[in-house]
């Protein structure tokens, strides 16, 4: 059954290397949780890939370096270097991601660890800064 999670990431990768934000759908969960490099938190399919489209710059692409699967399939681990290139910039990121797959034989949790944290695309800065996209990403607390 381990085959089944390296399976759904290389699919993953396949389809948000392509930027085929509806190949990327059939992968996610419905209520797929995202946390990133940064202790954001994105719940959702939709909130997520429409994080994706929002950030995933057009010239984008992914080296998938190794792929492992748990031995109940529930579970993979991926390293990859991520690439970026924007008109002012081009970055070329070491990450490390963990993926949980549920009974459906989709994605319900990723969880994003990034290697390169000197290098930052677009500014994001920590998770605790005011003036990070992840203080925007994540909900109010219930009062």
């Amino acid at each position: 059954m381990s085959s089944s999670a390296i399976g759904v990431v290389g699919r993953f990768f396949s389809s948000l290397s392509a930027r085929d934000w509806d190949g990327l759908a059939t992968v996610l969960g419905e209520g797929v949780v995202r946390i990133g490099p940064f202790g954001d938190r994105l719940d959702g399919r939709d909130a997520y890939l429409d994080f994706l489209e929002g950030t995933v710059p057009a010239d984008y692409g992914n080296d998938v370096l190794r792929v492992v699967g748990s031995a109940d399939g529930r579970a993979a681990f991926a390293r990859v270097t991520e690439h970026l290139r924007y008109p002012e910039q081009e970055l070329h990121l070491e990450e490390a991601y963990v993926f949980e797959v549920g009974d459906d034989g989709r994605i319900g949790r990723i969880e994003i660890f990034w290697q390169t944290p000197q290098d930052d695309p677009g500014g994001f800065g920590s998770a605790a800064s005011d003036d990070s996209y992840a203080s925007n990403a994540r909900p109010e607390p219930d009062a």
